[in-house]
């Protein structure tokens, strides 16, 4: 199955664990990048802001794609609410993460 026809979790909550879930605000694909582009939503009240790297076995579980080819680009926490937004690209091959992504953006994801 390719990744884009794996995109149909907008607007789903998953629960990932007792303290945290995960909705799926907007999905698109970028044919040209070959990627696909994931806003999601993260309500963990009880803990802390999860980690890139948590974040990415969690949308690689969400999604069944290999861990290699998700970046996560950004978290954004929102002070005081125990919830936050981040933006995660899920890449068809790791390869093309690797080409596309600057150098700093792989080191934050542990890739590089």
């Amino acid at each position: 199955m390719s990744l884009q026809q794996r995109l149909v979790q907008r607007n789903k909550t998953i629960k990932v664990s007792d303290d945290i879930s995960i909705t799926v605000l907007n999905e698109v694909y970028n044919k040209l990048l070959r990627r696909a582009e994931v806003e999601v939503y993260i309500d963990h009240i009880k803990v802390g802001t999860p980690s890139r790297k948590e974040l990415r076995k969690f949308i690689a579980s969400i999604y069944r794609v290999d861990e290699a080819g998700i970046i996560v680009k950004s978290v954004l926490s929102e002070y005081g609410r125990g919830s936050s937004r981040a933006l995660v690209y899920i890449y068809e091959d790791p390869r093309y993460a690797r080409l596309l992504e600057p150098q700093y953006i792989l080191k934050r994801n542990g890739i590089q």
